[in-house]
């Protein structure tokens, strides 16, 4: 039997009522200390949680026109279009689909007026593999019309340019864009190669995009280009829940060093970099807060001394050396720890299943409805331990001092 560890739990759980002023006190500070990890500890999932939740939004937003794998030459801006064979790299990473990829920046005009936007040129699949059903403003999410290819434009660019639905007759959208290889002192406006095509739909994703793209059929914005059989990139759509870096790798070993393969986290480094550094900097603080926090857990077991005081004679007179003594207050912090970590651990999840299930704190003018909520078991334990670390260095140094203040004094008197 560990005896340090009965009394402690016996301290902890004692139900009968205080007949003393102190022994009220202790009590009191005991449940304080309990209470102040608790709300630590949900803190720290609650807010943790909603990290998750807000970097898997943004990579949600972005994932449409970012796909899980993105290869581009080594070297200079676009590859040969036979010279890589898709279905087998598409094999070789596990892909569900790809898709030649153009991009380039391009003049859209109508109605006199006119704005700078980034030119996409995808093939069919494209559409299915960026989920743009689900994104669809107005029109139709297709690339071909009745009248020949046509465009989905951001709802910005089609608010900004007033281009209507399905006319590209009266009203078509105006596609201008430079001509690789020719100089605009030299060839003028023949440096510019043109276009007019309907719009099917809009879609809305965020203002970034919606202000910014322009999808049309590949075979078009090669045309218009004149990038011939020459593509920008491939683009690959990973099952769910597929490790896009392993995949990665394995194009890699295909490809050799001519390719450059990425993810759409190495494509925007920087901004899930920033998201994850918010991420560590919020854990830290808390961690701090809570470390804080754990003055009260000193509190306790100092307050525990002094009124234990008899008990501790008895114990060392029955034989109970100095080390045994210690033991249970220090396993009195841990315990007021642990039972402060569980409280905390099941108010977090319940925050958090709360928020998921009925939204308790809605977000207005946002893409979604109410702040998005993520659990990951990494975090709980990321959590539970760091909570363990500060519950053991609040009782564990602290104890060492206070144990030859009150303890030897104990086993002086005694």
């Amino acid at each position: 039997m560990n005896l340090p560890l009965l009394f402690a739990r016996r301290y902890l759980l004692a139900s009968r009522k205080a007949t003393r002023r102190r022994t009220n006190a202790v009590n009191l500070i005991t449940w304080i200390s309990i209470v102040v990890v608790a709300v630590v500890t949900g803190a720290m999932v609650v807010v943790l949680s909603t990290l998750n939740g807000i970097n898997q939004l943004v990579d949600s937003i972005y994932s449409p026109f970012d796909q899980d794998l993105t290869i581009t030459p080594a070297r200079g801006k676009t590859l040969l279009r036979d010279s890589l064979d898709v279905e087998a790299l598409r094999v070789a990473a596990g892909a569900e689909q790809a898709s030649w990829v153009i991009e380039e920046n391009v003049l859209l005009q109508c109605n006199g007026q006119q704005a700078v936007a980034t030119l996409k040129a995808v093939e069919p699949q494209y559409l299915r593999m960026s989920g743009m059903e689900g994104h669809l403003f107005s029109g139709e999410p297709v690339l071909e019309g009745t009248q020949g290819p046509s465009a989905l434009l951001g709802l910005g660019l089609k608010m900004d340019l007033g281009v209507p639905l399905d006319d590209g007759v009266l009203t078509p959208l105006r596609i201008s864009a430079p001509v690789r290889g020719r100089k605009l002192s030299t060839y003028r406006r023949g440096a510019f190669e043109q276009a007019e095509v309907a719009v099917s739909g809009t879609f809305s994703i965020n203002m970034e995009f919606d202000t910014r793209y322009v999808l049309v059929p590949l075979d078009l914005g090669a045309a218009l280009l004149h990038y011939g059989n020459e593509a920008s990139a491939l683009e690959l759509k990973l099952p769910a829940r597929t490790d896009a870096d392993r995949a990665a790798e394995a194009l890699r070993a295909a490809l050799g060093d001519r390719y450059r393969v990425r993810t759409r986290h190495q494509k925007n480094a920087l901004m899930y970099s920033t998201n994850a550094s918010e991420k560590w900097f919020t854990f830290v603080v808390l961690s701090f807060i809570g470390l804080i926090g754990a003055f009260n857990i000193i509190a306790s077991l100092t307050m525990m001394m002094i009124d234990k005081q008899g008990d501790m004679r008895t114990l060392t007179a029955l034989g109970a050396d100095e080390g045994v003594v210690r033991r249970v207050f220090l396993f009195e912090g841990l315990l007021i720890t642990g039972a402060g970590a569980m409280a905390g651990m099941l108010l977090g999840l319940g925050t958090c299943w709360a928020q998921q299930r009925f939204g308790l704190l809605s977000l207005s003018g946002s893409v979604v409805d109410s702040y998005p909520v993520e659990v990951l078991p990494g975090d709980l334990l990321l959590v539970a331990a760091a909570v363990a670390v500060i519950g053991l260095l609040a009782t564990w140094l602290p104890l060492r001092a206070l144990s030859r203040r009150f303890l030897y004094a104990t086993a002086a008197r005694g």
